[in-house]
């Protein structure tokens, strides 16, 4: 009845209104929100991502899907209309041209150009759309130079493909502004979940197409980042405060790796499985080839009961970073916990020449590995004794000797194993916080261009 209830709920959606900007959101705990137009179209782009842990129920999941991407298309169409520039008659409508992204286009050549609405540029394709990229030169009225827009589309099976594109092209760009000389230099760029912008200009036109609104913004920001403010608020011991800085970058900085690690991090530190979950998730779906998203998500699982979506996690990222140790420990005590000491064994076994992210930990998982060995033995051993004086106390009490030294044997092993295993439980508990930062402070990942 409740199912049948949302959906009958989503289906009465109506999308064809224009509305207001700042539009007026009721979230879910029934409270009224006015909202940007960029900041409305990211809580809904969230939305999408987080369907599927929002909802269990496929129906759901997609209804929940449908509506959020109507409702982008809405406010979109709403920005265009209200604030989009205007097309000399004979010419295509720009929502012809751009499609649904237009909106999203207006919005962002007001930011470039500093004006509350109605831009007044001319468009000119260069380059049809290829390979989901196309180029366009744009001039403002009034202006003597021009400057050239790349559209990225990240949709179809190529999608991940035209992202790498984008960011690639950025980091040109930003090596090239370095430079000088009259070549193409980076002016502002865009991206949201389903397109990018990129707009440069001239090196020669450099300075007059990006004169700052107030002068006095052109000096150099030496501040701290948001990211170092998040680092000195870990290092305090402020944890709740510094969740809540990380989930604020995640919805600003969709792309900020370290936020979505430290976010994860800090909600195992906080027994917030669940928060874990979301940050490794979201994480991974910008992130789909980092092992330490997987790791966290598969650790955040595991810790709600979820055994086999935690392993399947933990086994990916081990596939994506083998020398990530705290992950092959956490996927070989879920093994052992579970009672499967030949998985144990073979995740142990499995472990390669790669150089390994804490030494530490790398020993004492060849110390489990020994022991695991030696439990084999002793089992085996042990059973062969028993057996042998059970076989022969029936003909001479002699049998007790070997049955009990049998059982000796298999109770002294079982105590020694059971104790390496409650210190490497023991191990992943302590320290999570101060050995997380140090896997982050290590890290050689190139950091990703936000806008």
């Amino acid at each position: 009845m409740d199912k049948n209830w949302k959906l009958q709920r989503y289906n009465r959606k109506d999308y064809s209104e224009v509305v207001e900007f700042p539009v007026e959101i009721v979230g879910r705990d029934g409270v009224v929100r006015r909202y940007t137009f960029e900041d409305s179209i990211r809580l809904y782009q969230r939305r999408i991502t987080f369907a599927p842990i929002r909802y269990r129920d496929t129906e759901l999941v997609g209804a929940e899907v449908h509506h959020c991407r109507s409702r982008i298309d809405q406010l979109r169409r709403s920005y265009f209309h209200r604030f989009g520039w205007g097309t000399p008659e004979g010419q295509p409508d720009a929502e012809e041209v751009f499609g649904e992204i237009a909106g999203e286009l207006a919005a962002f050549m007001c930011r470039v150009l500093h004006c509350d609405g109605r831009p007044e540029v001319r468009f000119e394709q260069l380059r049809e759309e290829q390979s989901g990229v196309s180029t366009w030169y744009i001039t403002p009225d009034g202006s003597t130079s021009g400057m050239l827009l790349y559209v990225h589309r990240f949709a179809g099976e190529d999608s991940d493909g035209v992202r790498e594109a984008f960011f690639s092209s950025l980091k040109s760009l930003e090596r090239m502004g370095r430079c000088e000389g009259d070549g193409e230099r980076l002016l502002a760029f865009h991206h949201t979940v389903d397109c990018g912008f990129v707009l440069t200009g001239r090196g020669g036109e450099f300075h007059s197409l990006v004169a700052p609104k107030d002068p006095s913004n052109a000096a150099v920001d030496l501040t701290p980042t948001p990211w170092d403010e998040v680092l000195e608020v870990i290092r305090r011991g402020d944890h709740e405060l510094a969740l809540s800085r990380c989930r604020s970058m995640v919805q600003e900085q969709p792309w900020h790796r370290n936020a979505y690690i430290a976010g994860a991090m800090l909600s195992v530190h906080l027994a917030d499985h669940a928060g874990s979950e979301e940050f490794a998730l979201v994480g991974s779906r910008y992130f789909p080839e980092d092992g330490t998203l997987q790791y966290y998500l598969g650790s955040a699982r595991l810790r709600q009961g979820r055994t086999t979506e935690g392993e399947q996690a933990l086994r990916r990222a081990i596939e994506l970073s083998p020398g990530l140790v705290t992950a092959r420990t956490a996927l070989v005590v879920a093994l052992l916990r579970r009672r499967a000491f030949s998985e144990a064994l073979g995740a142990l076994r499995g472990r390669g020449g790669e150089e390994s992210d804490d030494r530490r930990a790398a020993v004492a998982l060849d110390r489990l590995e020994s022991w695991l060995l030696w439990r084999r033995a002793i089992l085996v051993l042990g059973g062969l004794l028993t057996m042998l004086g059970l076989v022969a106390i029936p003909f001479t009490w002699i049998g007790v000797l070997p049955a009990g030294a049998g059982v000796v044997a298999l109770g002294l092993g079982w105590f020694a194993f059971q104790r390496q295993v409650d210190g490497l439980l023991a191990r992943q508990r302590v320290e999570e916080v101060r050995r997380g930062l140090r896997r982050l402070a290590r890290s050689r990942s190139a950091s990703h261009i936000v806008s």
